[in-house]
């Protein structure tokens, strides 16, 4: 990433906090990076690489040039994808995870008492992983096609801030607090900047779906996403604050393994996460095992109380639950979120619903449906089985091994349609 006519590019490495000046063609390089030695013969697997860099070159020069994807056509779409994917696969950070993963399951099966002789349970050589790059390589596909299913479009700086890349520079953020970060999953945002003035972010197709009928609005509420929206739509860059940048640069900073790369020296806005960021360091993998025995991690972002995440094939939601009956089939409940319901309810089999306590999920229910329960009063409803076979099974155990109590949330007030669009699903 570099102004034009540069050589240099400045490095800041996240183990020392320091900083230090590099040639753009061996910054962030290692000797033999893609070169597997074993049995006295060497194959050099750079060459792979070929083909994509000089499409990704291309259609990046392009974009730059043009500053806008409006004349993008299918392949150039494509290209796009195979850019981000291969910019996604081919670092150090996405190399080691395996290893990583494996060490970490050899610890659990150690605490078992298996027995890691075994070969087996054999922890992957360099070698190895350098194989395991190749075949992610060759086996791209899906990967490609997860782009494929993003729209893309351009961010720009308004003011003076300018966008970092690091040494895993495909990031991911998602805006809803039950958001998780991967191609598939709902709400995602990737992002690869292109340059000190450019950011290219691909939007899952749910972001689209709530910015098309943002446009369809008019006041000042939202102003700043239809504007978003209007720009993304037209292949424009969107234009964002100094703020918003340093958001995104922070992102880098979190999700790289050890360097940060800028066309400038000033690595302040690298060195404040570092501090206040505990998991801002040298990150080994992408992802770790969890402990046995623990559920899932905390979703600090989650609203307080009782609420409920819905997971559609199309879109999703949270509904704050006012009260929930224990003793009611599935998971029973009343929301004041009437809209959001009544749109839910109206899909007749969703993925999967969970329920949150705060920051912590409690109940996990997959291949549901939502049932409104009229008969009791405005927002009541259940989360119950789309197979009204297994529904029946499921009702059967529950009847026989008994029920585990939920707390009651406090009757916090009457739902009525006025009500009813105090939550909506959104951006922020």
């Amino acid at each position: 990433m570099r102004d034009e006519a540069r050589t240099q590019i400045h490095v800041f490495d996240k183990t020392t906090g320091k900083s230090f000046t590099s040639s753009i063609l061996d910054a962030g390089s290692e000797n033999d990076f893609n070169t597997i030695t074993e049995d006295g013969g060497r194959l050099n697997f750079e060459g792979m690489y070929d083909a994509v860099d000089d499409a990704g070159a291309a259609i990046v020069a392009q974009i730059a040039e043009r500053r806008s994807l409006s004349w993008m056509g299918e392949q150039q779409v494509l290209a796009l994808a195979d850019l981000g994917t291969v910019q996604m696969l081919r670092t150090k950070l996405a190399r080691e995870t395996p290893g990583v993963l494996v060490e970490e399951m050899r610890d659990l099966l150690d605490k078992l008492g298996a027995d890691l002789h075994d070969p087996h349970l054999a922890p992957p050589t360099d070698a190895d992983a350098k194989r395991g790059t190749i075949e992610a390589f060759v086996k791209r596909t899906s990967h490609r096609n997860s782009f494929l299913r993003l729209m893309p479009g351009l961010v720009e700086p308004a003011g003076s801030a300018r966008f970092l890349i690091s040494d895993h520079p495909v990031v991911f953020t998602n805006p809803f607090p039950y958001g998780d970060h991967g191609l598939q999953a709902q709400g995602i945002l990737v992002h690869l900047p292109l340059s000190p003035t450019l950011l290219l972010t691909w939007h899952c197709p749910t972001i689209v779906a709530r910015l098309d009928r943002l446009l369809c609005t008019e006041g000042k509420e939202h102003a700043t996403l239809r504007a978003y929206g209007r720009r993304l739509i037209s292949g424009e860059p969107a234009a964002i604050s100094d703020e918003e940048v340093e958001r995104h640069n922070v992102v880098q900073v979190t999700q790289s393994r050890r360097f940060l790369f800028s066309h400038a020296a000033d690595f302040s806005c690298v060195r404040d996460p570092l501090t206040t960021e505990p998991r801002s360091g040298q990150r080994d993998a992408l992802v770790h095992l969890g402990r046995m025995g623990e559920g899932p991690p905390p979703r600090r972002r989650m609203p307080d109380g009782w609420n409920m995440v819905v997971h559609g094939p199309r879109d999703h939601c949270l509904l704050h639950l006012e009260e929930i009956d224990p003793d009611g089939e599935g998971i029973t409940a009343r929301t004041c979120d009437l809209a959001l319901l009544d749109a839910a309810a109206r899909d007749p089999r969703l993925d999967y619903v969970e329920l949150y306590d705060g920051p912590r999920q409690r109940r996990h229910l997959g291949q549901v449906k939502l049932e409104t329960l009229a008969t009791r009063g405005p927002g009541w409803f259940r989360a119950v089985h789309f197979d009204d076979s297994l529904r029946a099974l499921d009702r059967h155990i529950s009847e026989t091994s008994g029920k585990k109590s939920i707390e009651k949330r406090p009757n916090a007030e009457t739902c009525t349609e006025s009500s009813a669009g105090r939550r909506t699903s959104s951006l922020g």
